[in-house]
């Protein structure tokens, strides 16, 4: 559920700039004056709107988001694939997991995100924190500070599995 609430692009860079390693056009979010708003999501289903900058090949491995066969990872996706997520990440995920389980009450954190067609959102960080509440059964309460900016690749890189090809 998104609410009226608008945020400026400068509060947004404040909070997100030094962690988002995604390709976001920050010039252009700049001079376009991107709107930025507050969405809430509590349930599994939101998190089923919701993909991360990571991808699958046909093979079953983890790609990069320009690799020619790069499916987009939905948040949903990540309980059925997560044994592909290199090391790394799936430490990172059941580290969070395990302190999710731990929280006594409602987990709360925020998240930017992209704006997708359908209402459907892009994570462009937190992706790890995000996709532990996958794994585990506890309440939850995401505060995601999304970008409504242009269907582009230019704005942001990621986007070449959203917009959609030339005939």
């Amino acid at each position: 559920m998104s609410t009226a609430v608008q945020l400026t692009p400068e509060s947004f860079e404040e909070k997100f700039r030094d962690s988002i390693r995604v390709g976001l056009n920050w010039d252009r979010f700049f001079k376009e004056e991107w709107p930025v708003e507050i969405v809430t999501l509590s349930s599994y289903s939101d998190l089923g709107r919701c993909y991360i900058p990571w991808y699958v090949g046909k093979s079953g491995e983890e790609v990069n988001y320009d690799h020619e066969e790069a499916a987009p990872m939905n948040l949903s996706d990540v309980p059925k694939v997560a044994a592909i997520l290199n090391d790394e990440r799936q430490g990172d995920i059941h580290q969070f997991a395990d302190s999710f389980r731990n929280e006594h009450g409602t987990v709360q954190f925020c998240a930017p995100t992209y704006a997708l067609p359908d209402d459907q959102y892009f994570v462009l960080d937190r992706n790890h924190r995000l996709s532990a509440l996958t794994l585990v059964s506890v309440p939850f309460l995401v505060t995601l500070w999304n970008v409504r900016g242009p269907l582009d690749s230019d704005c942001l890189l990621d986007l070449i599995h959203w917009v959609p090809k030339p005939s």
